[in-house]
């Protein structure tokens, strides 16, 4: 087998194995993306924050929450996200450098969202914008991991029941007054907490969390 091949094989297969060990061996970037709406094809991040989760600890002083200078504000997004033309005029950061600084946190981390097809779905149409190398990546969902841990309980959730408050309300976790992208990373991170503590009287693995709610994707510039 030539020596690239090999390397690559080695690659996988020490990647696949780590996937068993504690899901608190890994290091986590938690993050939440605040947008103009719900079409990742029509509409447009306007901040984004986050924070890490190392050894199974959030990590305070990595948290940060930043805006766009690239984001088009109207009446509709200010009621959803609070954040105006003048925030954007005035904190906006240059997308490539923002999209550079992701990419250069996000390497060798498991990505933490919560509800996947949206967050993963503008996480895709951001990295699109711009000339960027390729990253792959495993992810969770912790609304995933929440729906599947109570339909293998066989308990009825109402309606709602799975949105991100609702879910940190089951494990008695407190509800946050302010609702922007770094709030919700850091509310998405102890949930992701919670869930762990409470699964099945064990530490579960990463490739478990997986199982309930995750998978495996790759980000490219060059994606259609």
């Amino acid at each position: 087998m030539p020596t690239r091949l090999l390397n690559a094989f080695e690659r996988w297969r020490s990647h696949r194995d780590s996937k068993s060990l504690p899901w608190y061996e890994h290091s986590y970037f938690v993050l939440d993306m605040e947008t103009t709406g719900l079409d990742p094809k029509n509409h447009q991040v306007v901040s984004l924050g986050w924070v890490l989760v190392e050894q199974g600890s959030i990590q305070l002083d990595t948290a940060q929450h930043l805006l766009l200078d690239s984001a088009q504000i109207d009446d509709v997004s200010v009621g959803i996200h609070m954040i105006t033309d003048r925030d954007v005029l005035e904190q906006g950061r240059r997308h490539a450098s923002v999209l550079r600084y992701l990419r250069q946190i996000m390497k060798d981390k498991v990505l933490v969202v919560h509800y996947s097809p949206l967050e993963l779905g503008f996480l895709k149409s951001l990295w699109q914008t711009q000339p960027m190398p390729a990253l792959a990546f495993d992810w969770i969902d912790t609304m995933q991991i929440e729906v599947q841990r109570r339909a293998r309980a066989q308990e009825v959730i109402a309606e709602g029941g799975f949105r991100l408050p609702a879910c940190r309300e089951r494990y008695g976790l407190p509800d946050y007054q302010g609702h922007d992208a770094l709030t919700d990373a850091m509310a998405t991170a102890e949930l992701l907490l919670a869930q762990t503590a409470h699964y099945n009287h064990h530490d579960p693995s990463l490739q478990e969390l997986i199982k309930l709610g995750g998978g495996r994707m790759r980000l490219s510039s060059t994606e259609k």
